[in-house]
């Protein structure tokens, strides 16, 4: 494999497990290899005893641009349920993780790159990073289980903002809403992280185990928001509108929305 094609690499450092998200040619973005390696690589972190906490971050200085806009294109009603089944699965396989999770946030974290963000225990993002639910630009909106897990961090009045106008939140303002944990120096942020982690490790399992799956609960179940999120992506995926934002995209034009 040449490191050029989309993948997700794996760096094993005593009991912490680094997770890189590399797409060179999308930004990082979630292309169906990079969401199948993900999940190929959480599945044998599940059963291997020496992990103890994970890192995930993005190649190049770059956390990740989102979605793979390039595969979207003309799909078809069940290709388009597919394309959610799967991101349902990457979701679950880090949301099920029972062992904690640190995301080291360099440059941007756009669209499904902020769900993934948030699906953290932790979020360590450098000083010059910003986040964006930027799904609507593009006629969609957000998935990965951003429904769920941004109220959490920010309160339903702050979500609402954050989805619905698709603005660019800066590291500064992320850590003063509590989007984020921790601000590192430009170009550190994996290294606050690896120690984060690191201490994350050090501590007994099982409460950390237990502790996930608890907070898990609150304040509703996953599987009703992931539905919600395969019923109406499902439906947006063959709208006009969908189709026109991906068009703008691709021809660097401002997208014409006509609610259809």
């Amino acid at each position: 494999m040449s490191n050029t094609e989309p993948t997700v690499l794996r760096q094993d450092e005593g009991a912490v497990t680094v997770l890189t998200v590399s797409n060179p040619k999308r930004r990082n973005a979630f292309s169906p290899e990079v969401r199948s390696a993900l999940v190929g690589h959480m599945d044998d972190i599940a059963t291997d005893a020496r992990i103890r906490s994970i890192v995930i971050t993005g190649a190049n200085n770059t956390f990740s641009a989102g979605g793979d806009l390039s595969t979207m294109q003309d799909m078809t009603a069940f290709e388009g349920r597919e394309r959610i089944r799967a991101g349902r699965a990457m979701v679950e396989s880090l949301w099920r993780s029972e062992k904690p999770i640190v995301a080291a946030v360099e440059g941007f974290a756009f669209g499904a790159g902020l769900s993934l963000a948030l699906l953290a225990d932790w979020i360590v993002v450098a000083e010059d990073a910003s986040f964006c639910a930027s799904f609507g630009k593009v006629g969609l909106m957000g998935d990965m289980g951003l429904f769920w897990t941004l109220p959490q961090r920010v309160s339903v009045g702050k979500a609402r903002r954050i989805l619905m106008l698709a603005e660019i939140v800066s590291a500064n303002e992320a850590l003063k809403i509590g989007l984020v944990e921790e601000i590192a120096q430009k170009g550190k942020a994996l290294e606050r992280a690896m120690l984060k982690a690191k201490t994350m490790a050090e501590a007994a399992p099982l409460p950390n185990r237990l502790t996930r799956e608890a907070l898990g609960q609150f304040p509703a179940g996953l599987d009703d928001m992931l539905a919600y999120e395969a019923h109406g992506q499902g439906l947006l995926f063959t709208s006009s509108d969908t189709k026109e934002g991906l068009a703008s995209f691709f021809e660097k034009r401002p997208p014409v929305f006509k609610g259809a």
